[in-house]
């Protein structure tokens, strides 16, 4: 869990441009989470990561 103190210093996520010609790493701020964005370098569209949900499928400890 992410608590508001850390969002605010900016929290930044990396991503690759998926852009064939372009593949620029991108820094993006962290509430961008799950929206799209433009790259800057070549204008492509992509959508940024939206944060996992928690897993569900944990170990249960059975023997």
């Amino acid at each position: 869990m992410v608590d508001s103190l850390s969002m605010s210093l900016g929290e930044q996520i990396r991503l690759k441009c998926p852009n064939l010609r372009c593949r620029r790493i991108l820094s993006v701020p962290a509430h961008t989470r799950g929206k799209v964005v433009r790259c800057k370098h070549c204008q492509t569209l992509l959508r940024v990561p939206a944060p996992a949900p928690p897993s569900a499928a944990e170990p249960s400890g059975r023997s």
